[in-house]
């Protein structure tokens, strides 16, 4: 990880902390006028930088068959694999469960175009498709292949929130924060324990 990198971190968790003091989560943190300068500041198109974001998170269950015992994953993985396992099999998750959660966790969007309004959210990930998301924290339930993933959108502070369950698997958490002309998207599997985030770093386009 570089110093750009790590700077951007350390960015976003002193903003995020200083927020969530003063914001108990749920709709915008503000109002009126505020609250279209705050959409205003999500709209538009973002260019991934590459060189400011942080590497592919590997993906380990490549060649491993859906129908393979859960316990065979232990063999030559990472410490981040071994959470991911334990997860999986406190909450008996399959294979394929797994793999739809991951899959969604390493999601690299090179081109990000947003939509947002008081009413909804509209993200359209390139390469990917596009979704519509209610802004009062309603569910979304998409198809992917045999999965279906249900998509809800909250606010902690200015962070925008956007969280992936994958119906039978695991939910992945998205946050996006605009800092200046830069969107910073981080992604973390929801489990117990600490996890290592995907750190993607926007400019806008």
């Amino acid at each position: 990880m570089n110093l750009r990198t790590r700077s951007l971190l350390a960015i976003t968790a002193l903003a995020a902390g200083a927020w969530g003091c003063a914001s108990g989560g749920g709709g915008p943190p503000v109002a009126g006028a505020q609250a279209e300068a705050l959409f205003a500041a999500y709209s538009g198109r973002w260019e991934l930088d590459e060189s400011s974001s942080t590497a592919q998170i590997p993906n380990q269950l490549e060649g491993v068959a859906d129908e393979a015992p859960v316990a065979d994953i232990a063999r030559n993985e990472s410490r981040a694999m071994r959470r991911y396992r334990r997860m999986v099999e406190s909450r008996r998750m399959s294979v394929s469960d797994m793999r739809a959660t991951i899959e969604v966790l390493r999601r690299r969007p090179e081109t990000l175009l947003l939509r947002a309004s008081a009413v909804e959210l509209g993200y359209t990930p390139v390469p990917g498709t596009t979704i519509t998301v209610p802004m009062d924290g309603t569910e979304v339930e998409m198809r992917e292949g045999e999965h279906r993933i249900r998509t809800k959108v909250s606010w902690e502070g200015p962070i925008l929130s956007i969280d992936y369950n994958v119906v039978g698997g695991g939910r992945v958490r998205e946050q996006l924060e605009v800092i200046g002309d830069r969107l910073i998207m981080t992604r973390t599997i929801v489990a117990s324990g600490p996890s290592e985030p995907l750190v993607l770093a926007y400019d806008r386009g």
